[in-house]
């Protein structure tokens, strides 16, 4: 799986060329990284974007729960999406430990 740099250059240099638009870039360079997991705030055109994406049936979507954070993924990328979350959620939960020790 290519790296999230990697990702976004591709992403950058097809909409530079004029090739896709944002929208298009921004699901693209989910695509090609796999996974992407959303810890914090997104622009609204972004989300609207990946939205529409899953809607096309183009992405994957898993939902926040509690701890575990919101995750964007390619279609069949759905088992290393979870695997990701959980990870995430445990680095989480061990900090919450780190502060109540």
């Amino acid at each position: 799986m290519p790296s999230r740099q990697t990702a976004i250059e591709y992403a950058t240099d097809q909409l530079q060329q004029g090739n896709i638009t944002a929208d298009q870039a921004n699901v693209m360079a989910v695509q090609i990284e796999g996974v992407r997991v959303i810890c914090g705030k997104v622009p609204s055109s972004v989300r609207k974007a990946l939205n529409a994406a899953v809607k096309a049936g183009e992405l994957g979507h898993i939902k926040k729960e509690g701890l575990k954070p919101e995750v964007y993924h390619h279609k069949n990328a759905r088992a290393n999406a979870l695997e990701e979350r959980e990870r995430v959620f445990r680095r989480a939960i061990e900090s919450i430990k780190g502060v109540f020790a």
